[in-house]
């Protein structure tokens, strides 16, 4: 809600309350105290928010930073933007915008300043939006967008902040289900640190994850969705990046575009309950390494990870760690929210020992020719098992033959295992598409 709104809407309680209490003959020294009362908590509340409001803007426009001045303030927090004038009517932009934009339909670089939703948290007319380019300059890793936070203004401990796509980034992910077919997501990496201490943390909040088993799970930031910053204590200055699985040579090919509002504001009622999709078994090869998952969705972001065993992993603390375990082993991962939920499940890491002595001679001849995967074997192959680095079962064929193929045209470029058995051994390897 604009906090114009909120303020007329009390002033009018406040004349409500102030004939009431009149007409109860109650003091009218009484009456102008609540009346204060009100409206000092209604500024309090409105100091310690980020929303845009106050900054000035026509219908359906936006500032950019094209009048090169560099950066602008909203309450408590300055936002950084880099602004290039290439001259005969033509620049471009990076770093953080605001916008009253409203145009959800329009799938067009040109629409770069609606949100998902085309308006602000709570049906507000303003709110920020920010590009992150790639730096060509060097192997086009992302320019971070840089807010900056007045210590001596803003809250001791900021609660949160809303986030949402822009239109276009959320438009693209959904042409020709682009990103449900290739099993993609995009991330929002921060990174918070002391200008005076060099302190910092970082975490991760997810805008779309499209690799669940269950699609009815996949999602992303259509609606305005609320993160936590109370990770970000003790920092003044949050540093915001893009990372996807869409990458290309230029970097990230999805559109680089998030929206945030209402910094500082409490969590609202309502948070979806958090749910979680654990894989339950992978198989390998003694020797062998795989990639473990848990995939979260609800809740409050970030969330958190922590895995057992983790001698055998690589990271226990990542949500997609690398498993290398001697025998088969069990995996028990606890997820929690920014609110403490937790949900917890087991991976099995089923590895095939009788292979690790036998691999040499049971190893079958594998390679890719005019997009079908060839496997040719001296002794009868019983069955052919296609995964994911993340160890999800794509593929299996019953063989039966010493020689099969398998059509790989549904199948995106990448590194896939290819897990051959002939009914007494398995052997796992990778390949490339």
């Amino acid at each position: 809600m604009k906090m114009t709104n909120l303020l007329r809407k009390l002033i009018n309680k406040c004349k409500d309350l102030s004939l009431s209490l009149s007409l109860s003959l109650i003091p009218l020294k009484q009456t102008l105290i609540a009346v204060l009362f009100i409206f000092s908590f209604t500024m309090t509340f409105a100091q310690n928010i980020v929303d845009f409001e106050e900054l000035s803007l026509e219908p359906e426009s936006h500032w950019n930073g094209s009048d090169l001045s560099g950066s602008f303030t909203s309450g408590y927090a300055k936002f950084y933007n880099t602004y290039t004038d290439w001259g005969g009517g033509i620049g471009t932009w990076n770093g953080f915008a605001y916008t009253n934009e409203t145009d959800v339909t329009t799938y067009s670089y040109e629409n770069e300043f609606s949100s998902a939703t085309g308006e602000g948290v709570w049906s507000s007319d303003n709110y920020a939006v920010s590009y992150i380019m790639g730096d060509w300059e060097n192997n086009y890793n992302p320019i971070p967008s840089i807010l900056k936070l007045d210590l001596e203004t803003a809250p001791e401990v900021i609660p949160g902040m809303f986030v949402s796509l822009n239109a276009y980034a959320s438009l693209y992910m959904s042409d020709g289900d682009f990103y449900s077919n290739n099993q993609h997501w995009l991330k929002l990496h921060i990174v918070a640190y002391s200008t005076t201490s060099w302190y910092f943390a970082f975490t991760d909040i997810m805008l779309a994850d499209y690799r669940f088993d269950n699609s009815d799970l996949d999602y992303k930031f259509d609606n305005w969705t609320y993160v936590d910053l109370t990770w970000a204590e003790g920092t003044d200055s949050l540093l915001f990046y893009i990372e996807s699985s869409d990458v290309g040579d230029y970097g990230v090919n999805t559109p680089a575009y998030f929206c945030i509002d209402n910094i500082g504001e409490e969590c609202p009622e309502g948070i979806p309950p958090m749910e979680t999709e654990i894989y339950p078994d992978y198989y390998i090869s003694g020797g062998s390494s795989i990639q473990i998952s848990a995939y979260v969705r609800g809740g409050v972001q970030p969330y958190s990870f922590e895995w057992s065993n983790s001698s055998s992993l690589d990271d226990q603390y990542s949500q997609t760690p690398l498993a290398s375990p001697e025998q088969s082993t069990s995996y028990t991962v606890t997820v929690t929210d920014a609110l403490g939920n937790q949900n917890t499940g087991t991976v099995n890491v089923w590895v095939d020992e009788v292979g690790i002595n036998q691999n040499n001679i049971f190893k079958p001849l594998i390679y890719i020719e005019s997009d079908k995967l060839i496997i040719e074997s001296d002794q009868v192959l019983e069955s052919v098992k296609i995964y994911d680095m993340t160890g999800k079962l794509l593929n299996e064929t019953k063989a039966q033959s010493n020689t099969t193929s398998i059509n790989l045209d549904n199948m995106s470029n990448g590194i896939y295992l290819v897990q051959t058995s002939d009914g007494r051994v398995c052997s796992t390897q990778k390949i490339l598409k």
